[in-house]
């Protein structure tokens, strides 16, 4: 790294730097490197807090342990003897003969020499691993969103309500009607807003459409996709945990109170009562937890303005990078891996964690682990509180 070892407190000022709004090019020419350094230590940060600033260690990963050819022969007598028997009873049978052995060492052997086929993997469901952290320092940093719930207008018409908010003003974006959940129909709504008020750093969902796909790797959805194309780092709840989103839901129900209970007879006139829900509820009603002010006298515009066009995404040198391909997969290794057909033609990183894991990188999100040993994607682990 251009960074001298030791420049902890350095690469510290830098994130200072970066949260009070300077941007990477700002920031590279300030100290002196490059902008894919700068990336690598905002991803360091938002992965790993103050651990990821530290100097790390050079030296060499390697593992000079091998298995011996007569235990290696042992585990295949074994498992001739007891096919049925998978690798954790296969290493058992063998520790009664004094022979140690992992069970992940004795599946790769088993695989190898043909003794065991592999199994169809389970589709993984994309969803956050472990408590998510969220936090939100003030008005015009964080938008939180969310699909109301689908209720029935006296037309017989299904209602899916879009509401975009600010936690920390209350103040309410937009309440829009629409005919499904489909991101398609929501992301006019969003680059209405974004173009009035400009970009969140976060934006807060739960792991329901059109935010989330379960089965897409990562959980990415084409509006997600789009949010990270644009900088926004997208944040889900923990399933089940709807409190994590609590500002939000209180407002729904207020909304449901006064704007869809009883419905209207169609779209356009549930439209005209959302609109003004929207204006009572910004700019009349007080709110307790603002002290009894108004949303409107506390929301403040976003620091980042909405882009004329995306530029395309920058990974730091140590990354390897692939385009992904119009089948959905990128070539790795000598094959093709397919990472999902939302990621078509957008380019993705790798980077190297340990001999067998690889992180997979859409611009700053971490999608998914690549297992080397199981030659598969895995859930990354979601950021949880310390």
């Amino acid at each position: 790294m251009p960074w001298s070892r030791g420049a902890v407190d350095e690469r510290k000022r830098m994130i200072a730097m970066w949260q009070e709004g300077h941007t990477p090019t700002e920031l590279a020419l300030e100290f002196g490197v490059s902008r894919q350094t700068i990336y690598e230590y905002l991803w360091r940060w938002a992965e790993e807090g103050a651990a990821g600033l530290e100097d790390r260690s050079r030296a060499p990963h390697s593992n000079s342990r091998q298995t011996s050819a007569e235990v290696m022969q042992a585990l295949l007598e074994v498992k001739d003897r007891h096919p049925r028997y998978g690798p954790d009873k296969l290493v058992r049978l063998l520790r009664d003969a004094e022979m140690i052995l992992s069970a992940s060492t004795a599946r790769d052997i088993l695989r190898r020499n043909g003794r065991v086929s592999a199994r169809r993997a389970r589709t993984p469901r994309w969803s956050p691993r472990g408590e998510s952290h969220i936090v939100i320092p003030g008005p015009g940093h964080s938008m939180s969103a969310d699909h109301k719930g689908q209720f029935r207008m006296k037309s017989r018409q299904y209602c899916h309500p879009l509401t975009i908010a600010d936690p920390a003003s209350r103040f309410v974006f937009a309440v829009q009607a629409l005919r499904s959940t489909n991101g398609v129909l929501a992301r006019p709504v969003f680059e209405r807003v974004f173009r009035e008020w400009g970009l969140p750093d976060q934006m807060i969902t739960d792991n329901g459409p059109p935010f989330c796909v379960s089965r897409s790797i990562g959980g990415l959805s084409p509006l997600s996709k789009w949010w990270t194309r644009l900088g926004i780092e997208h944040v889900r709840i923990t399933p089940g945990r709807p409190q994590q989103n609590g500002i939000h839901e209180r407002m729904h129900r207020t909304l449901k109170e006064l704007a869809a209970d009883p419905p209207e007879h169609g779209f356009r006139p549930q439209q005209r009562r959302f609109d003004s829900f929207l204006a009572e509820f910004n700019y009349v009603r007080p709110h307790q937890a603002l002290g009894q002010e108004t949303p409107a006298s506390v929301v403040v515009r976003y620091r980042r303005p909405f882009p004329s066009s995306l530029a395309e995404l920058e990974y730091p040198d140590a990354f390897e990078v692939r385009r992904v391909r119009q089948q959905g997969a990128i070539k790795w290794r000598g094959e093709l891996v397919f990472v999902g057909e939302v990621l078509i033609g957008e380019r993705v990183g790798l980077v190297q964690a340990t001999d067998e894991c690889w992180h997979l990188y859409f611009g700053p999100r971490h999608l998914a682990n690549w297992n080397a040993r199981s030659r598969r994607f895995e859930p990354a682990q979601t950021r949880s509180e310390p």
